[in-house]
């Protein structure tokens, strides 16, 4: 049976008609993820509740209250049913992270992105990930890519997860992690693709990205939250920026998903020479 019609049944009689039920969630490890409409929020106890019943891979179940915010990237949940310890292991494509979603984040639309990574890098190429949290980039990009990796992360808490998770795929010999904010502690002159797994003003660190490049160019993907209307905007924004540097530029957008009303994540693919 289909998670909805679960819902629906299992919920008859308990909440009141014409209240929209979820029609899925995210479930990362033993963790579900529910996004509820405002109607909904009020019986987050009872969805919860009859959502570790439908599954039994599901532990915990959190509903998202709001959007990830802050330069450490803390994701906005509240914790409605199960067990308390979310801290859990997650595989995907492969590669398995120990997280905790609640904790930081880890967006279930950003899955085929971070699986892109494993694709899109060459074997042999050095790969900085300016925003590494527990290397949800930098581990696809080391394993898939077979890359060497600097992996820089600003949050003590998920350095540590990031160093556990380095070691949990036998990627030491690829992956060097560092802590510390990426302005201040990124290589210069060394690298040939630059991942930029941020969303706030991400354009604000492209200068320190394009520091990061050999003098031939090479790639980065700059993860960015807009209006659509900003977009032309950032895209001159990219241009005089790979100018300023002496090198040419070009940009490929793709939309991710929906951030907030009216705001997308979109990854600026760009291509510099």
């Amino acid at each position: 049976m289909q998670y909805l019609e679960f819902l629906k049944t299992r919920l008859c009689g308990v909440i009141p008609e014409g209240v929209k039920l979820p029609s899925g969630f995210h479930l990362i490890g033993h963790v579900a993820i529910l996004n509820l409409n405002q109607d909904c929020v009020p019986f987050a106890d009872k969805i919860g509740q009859v959502t570790l019943e439908y599954d039994y891979r599901i532990k915990s179940v959190a509903i998202k209250t709001g959007p990830t915010e802050g330069r450490v990237r803390r994701p906005d949940f509240a914790f409605v049913a199960g067990e308390l310890n979310t801290l859990t292991t997650h595989i995907e494509g492969g590669v398995s992270f120990r997280i905790d979603p609640l904790r930081f984040t880890f967006s279930g639309g950003n899955r085929a992105e971070r699986i892109r990574m494993g694709k899109v890098v060459k074997s042999g190429e050095r790969v900085l990930d300016m925003f590494a949290c527990v290397g949800q980039f930098s581990l696809h990009a080391a394993k898939g890519g077979k890359a060497e990796v600097i992996a820089i992360e600003i949050n003590p808490e998920a350095y540590e997860l990031l160093v556990e998770n380095i070691r949990l795929n036998n990627l030491n010999n690829r992956v060097n992690p560092i802590l510390g904010d990426c302005r201040d502690v990124h290589p210069t002159d060394s690298v040939n693709r630059v991942i930029m797994g941020y969303l706030l003003d991400t354009d604000d660190y492209l200068n320190h990205a394009l520091e990061a490049l050999v003098s031939e160019g090479g790639s980065i993907h700059m993860h960015i939250a807009l209006p659509s209307n900003k977009l032309d905007r950032t895209a001159g924004i990219v241009e005089e920026a790979c100018s300023s540097h002496g090198f040419t530029s070009q940009v490929s957008i793709s939309k991710v998903k929906m951030y907030a009303p009216r705001i997308y994540h979109y990854v600026f693919d760009i291509l510099v020479g």
